[in-house]
This record gives C-alpha cells, structure tokens and sequence, in this order.
C-alpha cells in the first residue's frame, strides 16, 4: 500500500476561498438592496402595447408569467443600467418635490395612493437619454439628473393616479419572485386590460 500524502494548503487561500463562500450567496440569490430615492414616468396612455417590444428583446410578456406586466424601462444614464435586463425591483411611491433635467420644479408631496405599498418590477426595457422621436421628453427624465425609471400604466397606477403622469419614487433590487410586505393594488378605476390586445 502507498503511503498517503497529505494535502498542504497554504493560509491565504483557505481564506480567500472561505471570503469567496461567503461572498457568493449574496450575489447569487439576488440579495436585497437598499432603498434609493428615484423619479418615475409611466408608458402610455397611448402605447400600451409598447410593454411587449422593449429593447431586452422579451417579445409578448406573459400577464401571469414572472412579474407580468408590471415592468420598467431603465434610463440607460442609470449607474446599474448595463445588465438590467431581467432585473427586478421593488418601486413604492415617494411623496415629494423634485425637479426634472431642465429645472422645472414639480410638486408631488401628496399623490401617493399608499406610500407604504409597492409593485416589484422586471427590467424589459431602456429609456434613452438621446432618443429623436422624443429628444425633448427623453433629456427631460433619461439623462441622468436622477435615477429613472418608465414604469408600465398598470404599475404606475397601483401607486399614483396615471394624470400625475411622473412621481417621486423608492426602488431597490430584489429577486424577482419577492413578495412585498405590503403589495399595492390596482385601484377600481384601474386601465382595463382590454387596450393591451394581442396585435
């Protein structure tokens, strides 16, 4: 019988390897991040449709598949925008002041539906800050000025009511199947589903 050898290890590795242990789960599982301040617009009214041609390249999303329709496009100015696709978080309206790219103050201290309630969204789209079929609107909200969201009419009218048209709003990744602790709901009043048609 040979004799066995023992295995030597050297420290240093034994500690990036358990840093590494330690690290990963964090970074696979989708670990909750924290709550920034963010602005957010919403598609439509009249491109309701347009949920299902974002530039993730999703096609027609499934209303009871993943998070369904409740789905962003990301201003490609935010810092975490490369990769975004398929991302998820979680919005909740924000009650309060802010200005948009050009300066104009907007006030929106009292719209929130619920300030406490919230959607998780999926990232399936972008909103360019340079956009010539809409350079004006884009530079408004997609350059930069702020972290951005462009949340689908079926989202943005479970935290605001859709004339507002934008509002202050919280967000923090999440996984994708989180389930909020307090799910904000489509109000009576809610866009019928009738105007998202398969074309």
């Amino acid at each position: 019988m040979a004799p066995q050898q023992q295995l030597r290890v050297p420290v240093g590795s034994l500690l990036l390897l358990l840093l590494a242990l330690l690290l990963a789960p964090a970074s696979v599982c989708g670990k909750m991040g924290a709550w920034r301040k963010a602005r957010a617009t919403r598609y439509g009214p009249e491109d309701w449709w347009s949920i299902h041609e974002g530039s993730c390249g999703y096609g027609y999303l499934d209303k009871g598949a993943a998070t369904g329709w409740e789905v962003a496009a990301m201003a490609d100015s935010c810092d975490d925008y490369s990769g975004s696709c398929g991302r998820c978080y979680e919005v909740r309206c924000d009650g309060r002041d802010f200005h948009d790219a050009y300066g104009e103050s907007l006030d929106r201290s009292d719209v929130c539906r619920d300030p406490e309630a919230s959607v998780v969204v999926m990232a399936t789209d972008s909103c360019p800050c340079h956009y010539p079929g809409n350079a004006y609107s884009n530079k408004r909200w997609c350059c930069g000025d702020m972290y951005h969201m462009d949340l689908s009419i079926w989202t943005f009218e479970k935290l605001a009511d859709n004339k507002w048209g934008v509002i202050g709003l919280q967000a923090r990744p999440v996984p994708c199947d989180y389930k909020p602790q307090k799910e904000a709901a489509a109000p009576h009043d809610s866009t019928p589903m009738v105007y998202a048609r398969v074309r």
